[in-house]
Parts: C-alpha cells; sequence; structure tokens
C-alpha cells in the first residue's frame, strides 16, 4: 500500500525535470481510416436490418462492398415503367416481382447469377434474367376463440359458409400482392369458377379492406373470424398475444399461392462488375437463408433451407403453380373486374 504523506505533489518535481514535460511533443493518436468507399449500390425495398446484415457478410467475406439505398414498393403499375427510372442501384432486389417482370419484357435486364440455378423452375425468369430470393404466402388467419365449435376452414371455398357471414376479410385486389392472388386464382380455377366464388364472397359480405395490416387488426380485434393476408402480417399476429392461426390454405386443393421477391441486374448499371459480383452473392442460399430467419413471414423457396417454429418452406406446400409472367398477364386482363368487384362491396359498409 502507498503511504499517501509519501507522495510528492507534482509542483515539487525539479525545475529541469517540468521543463522537459513540458518542452516534450505531444503524442499524436492516429485518425482512424477513413471507411473504404462502397464499390456497388442495392435498390431494395427489403427490411433494412437484413439487407445490412447480409451486405456486411459479403463484404467481410471477399465480397464486394455495397451499400444499401431505398427501392420503391413496386406494384403493377411497374410493368409500364423503366427498371432505371424506378429504382437505380447496380442491382435491385424487390419485394414483388413486378418491376422485374417488366424490366425482362422490355429487354433491360442482364442474365441471373449461377448461384441462383437451383431455385426452383415456378420462381427465376424462363428468359434467364432476375431470379427470387425467398417469397411470401397469402395464408389465412383464423380467431381460434370466435370458431366455437366448429373447425377451421382450410378451403378458399369454404369462405362462402352462412356460418362465415359477414366475418371473413381480404384485402382489395386492386394492387400489391392482393391483386398477383385474385389473379392467380383466376388461372388456376379458370374463369367461371372464380367468378363464381366472387359473387359467393359478395353475397357472404365479406369485407374488403385497404391492406393487409388492416385485415389483420379486423382478426386479431374479433371483427372478422377469417382474414385472407400475407404471411408477413400474420406473422405478427402470430408473434403477439393474439390467439390466432395461420392456415396455408388449399393444400389439398389448388395449393398456396406464393408469390417471390426478384433479383436482378439493370443493363445500365453504373458498376457492372461489381453489380456482377454482388448479385451471385445474394442469389445464394445463404443470403435466402437469413431472409427467412430475420423476416417473420418470409418463406424459402428452395429445399432443405431450415426454418423458424410457425413457418412452413414453399418446397413443402402445394402451392399455386402458375408463373409469375402468367400472372402478370391476367393482371392485365382482370384487374378492371376486380377492382370493380372490391368497390361494389366497399359501398356497402360506407
Amino acid at each position: 500500500m502507498v503511504a499517501w504523506s509519501n507522495v510528492r505533489p507534482v509542483k515539487s518535481l525539479p525545475p529541469l525535470f517540468l521543463a522537459l514535460l513540458a518542452s516534450a511533443p505531444a503524442c499524436k493518436q492516429e485518425a482512424a481510416p477513413p471507411p473504404a468507399a462502397p464499390e456497388a449500390q442495392l435498390a431494395t425495398d427489403l427490411p433494412a436490418p437484413m439487407i445490412d446484415t447480409a451486405l456486411r457478410m459479403i463484404a467481410a467475406s471477399d465480397g464486394p462492398r455495397a451499400e444499401r439505398i431505398p427501392g420503391p414498393s413496386l406494384g403493377a403499375g411497374a410493368l409500364v415503367q423503366t427498371a432505371a427510372a424506378k429504382g437505380g442501384g447496380d442491382v435491385r432486389w424487390d419485394a414483388e416481382p413486378y418491376g422485374a417482370i417488366g424490366a425482362a419484357r422490355r429487354g433491360e435486364l442482364l442474365p441471373m447469377p449461377d448461384s441462383g440455378k437451383d431455385v426452383p423452375d415456378l420462381w427465376r425468369d424462363p428468359g434467364g434474367t432476375w431470379v427470387a430470393v425467398g417469397g411470401r404466402a397469402e395464408v389465412m388467419l383464423v380467431a381460434v376463440d370466435l370458431l366455437g365449435d366448429r373447425g377451421a376452414p382450410v378451403f378458399y371455398v369454404a369462405l362462402t359458409q352462412p356460418w362465415l357471414k359477414g366475418k371473413v376479410a381480404l384485402a382489395t385486389p386492386a394492387g400489391g400482392a392482393s391483386l398477383a392472388h385474385f389473379a392467380a386464382l383466376y388461372q388456376a380455377w379458370g374463369a367461371d369458377r372464380m367468378q363464381a366464388w366472387l359473387s359467393q364472397m359478395k353475397a357472404n359480405d365479406v369485407q374488403v379492406l385497404e391492406s393487409d395490416d388492416a385485415v389483420r387488426q379486423a382478426v386479431v380485434t374479433g371483427k372478422a373470424i377469417v382474414g385472407i393476408l400475407s404471411s408477413d402480417e400474420a406473422a405478427k399476429a402470430a408473434a403477439s398475444a393474439a390467439h390466432v392461426l395461420v392456415i396455408y390454405p388449399n393444400q389439398r386443393s389448388i395449393g398456396t399461392f406464393v408469390w417471390p421477391t426478384a433479383l436482378f441486374r439493370p443493363k445500365d448499371a453504373p458498376h457492372p462488375e461489381a453489380a456482377k459480383r454482388l448479385a451471385e452473392r445474394l442469389a445464394s442460399r445463404e443470403i435466402e437463408q437469413l431472409l427467412v430467419a430475420r423476416v417473420p413471414g418470409y418463406l424459402p423457396l428452395r429445399p432443405q433451407i431450415p426454418v423458424p417454429p410457425g413457418v412452413t418452406s414453399a418446397a413443402n406446400l402445394v402451392v399455386v403453380s402458375v408463373d409469375p409472367g402468367r400472372i402478370v398477364s391476367e393482371i392485365d386482363r382482370r384487374k378492371a373486374e376486380l377492382t370493380a368487384w372490391a368497390e361494389s362491396l366497399k359501398r356497402r359498409t360506407r
């Protein structure tokens, strides 16, 4: 132990030592080097925390350094607009494939990376320009406590039963994944059966709401017993205290609709070599697994990718087997009809 009485204060140090101390050059702390400039930009509307993690992983393992920039959430309107005008970036990863399909039709895209070739054919551009890395399903969210002694419906045709009159909710099929879903049903069922189902749903006073979020809220608050909505919104309800059940519908008939993401490279990318390397890494199984693990409600499309509890891989589902390009063509034919159907139901509730 040091005796404080024996410690000499600084002012009692010898004058020569104090002079040397005063004249000694100050120690200079070297400034940290500035971060390396990004080699490419990724434009995306997928959740930022997952994307940032993916880009750090890629940069740390000899991949290109890339930065995330906001990408627009593209609906069916992207089919008549150029990829460059609607997003920018060297690489695009969109939550919905409208932008990629439209740009591919106009010849604006470069070939997809080889690392995406193990994605099932249903979710790859037949022309080889874009590839899906994960996707979302259209599921049914059921308020379990409101079922009474009835079992949960597992087919869409069951939603027209009298006991569900006024108690089924869905997002308006005028845009986004809901529009694509209904267009896919036209393809899977045929026009006559689809129009009959729409008429039966209208007669059963289905609630047509503005968004999947509104559908989730309707089920959670008891305003609806069943909601049709995207799996990422359903996952929010399943993670809450609400007593709900998520069902992948139509597993013994046409299957569940899965709407993929789309990864692609515009031909006018400003950094083509870095973009090619970045797309190769983003299309990998590793990144698809990261997406599924970090963003609730997203499904892997490739087989044998681990999934969190409550999620089913698309590889283990019966899915609506209509390729996205045909769905988009059906949208062109059916959008006005579906919009009119939705508006007629909204007027009933005003």
